[in-house]
């Protein structure tokens, strides 16, 4: 009898897992595990109380349409891309299916976690006849969650907040 082996598309995702560092592996479950809950938040807990508890304030200046960040790993910060690419690895596995606004959630508690600063942008579009949101995330410039952002949104409301290392 010979030995069993997993399937092809299960030794890729372990292969490509096995390749993450210690740190990359630990933002992907911490934002794997963070997604689900910010999204109940969401449907319970009004988002002002959100945008409290995470320390976020208003930006004093307008946000500008069709803000285009350059990325994270052009400016030279590693541990923010490795932030916004545990939260796409995340946000595309099972229970998955989380929003704009739910990624930028969890984004802002792993960048706060590490110190980082967090801006996160609400804005709005029409492209037709129907009303769309969407919300995306930047530490210092470099986007983090929600990118690309067309031009055709028009933001309406940028909050900051710069977290503590814990």
């Amino acid at each position: 009898m010979g030995m069993l082996s997993a399937p092809a598309h299960l030794r890729g995702r372990w292969q490509r897992w096995s390749r993450l560092s210690a740190r990359q592996r630990r933002l992907t479950l911490q934002a794997w595990l963070l997604l689900p809950a910010a999204g109940a938040a969401l449907r319970i807990v009004p988002l002002r109380h959100l945008l409290n508890l995470l320390a976020l304030r208003i930006a004093t200046e307008p946000a500008e349409p069709g803000i285009r960040a350059t990325p994270a790993a052009s400016r030279g910060d590693a541990l923010s891309r490795d932030i916004a690419e545990a939260l796409a690895r995340a946000a595309a596995q099972p229970p998955g299916g989380s929003t704009c606004l739910a990624q930028g959630l969890v984004g802002i508690v792993l960048l706060q976690r590490h110190g980082l600063p967090a801006e996160l942008t609400l804005a709005v579009a029409m492209p037709g006849e129907e009303l769309t949101a969407h919300a995306w995330l930047e530490s210092d410039g470099a986007p983090i969650s929600g990118f690309p952002v067309p031009p055709t949104w028009q933001p309406l409301v940028r909050f900051r907040g710069r977290g503590e290392p814990s």
